[in-house]
């Protein structure tokens, strides 16, 4: 066998060992299945491409107590069920109108409410002008609400 032909043959040997150790030391975890993410990545793609990539989204965040319409954020806002960005929009201007939410009824002067979401959120929501302070805690951020003040 002519020495170039060797040389090809033991380079070729050569890949094909380096690919297997690349594979196994890179890209296979202990168990011999593929890595859900692998080290170049993250130089390559920030997390949040990462996680949106792997299917790995953020959960939004719920609601754990009744939110007091007439003085939460546009953010808070959009915790409710059935509320996006443009709905908060429309509450927060009615707000700025001078409108207090009293009652489910007075959600259904809101654009886009209807009587089967204003139903769902009446359990969701606290009417009136309340006073409340916000507590945060490890979990959740939670309201504390205290009768309204003469």
């Amino acid at each position: 066998m002519p020495r170039r032909q060797a040389m090809g043959i033991l380079f070729a040997f050569l890949l094909i060992m380096a690919g297997r150790m690349v594979r196994h030391t890179m890209l296979l975890n202990d168990e011999g299945n593929w890595k859900e993410s692998l080290w170049l990545d993250e130089f390559l793609m920030p997390a949040s491409a990462l996680a949106s990539e792997n299917g790995l989204k953020k959960s939004k965040p719920k609601l754990t107590t009744p939110l007091p319409i007439n003085t939460c954020s546009l953010d808070s806002l959009q915790l409710l069920p059935g509320v996006g960005q443009v709905m908060a929009i429309r509450i927060d201007e009615a707000r700025q109108q001078g409108l207090v939410f009293s009652s489910a009824k007075d959600l259904r002067t809101i654009k886009g409410i209807g009587e089967k979401l204003s139903a769902r959120l009446d359990t969701l929501v606290l009417y009136g002008r309340n006073i409340q302070t916000m507590t945060e805690t490890a979990d959740s951020a939670r309201f504390q609400v205290f009768p309204e003040i003469p």
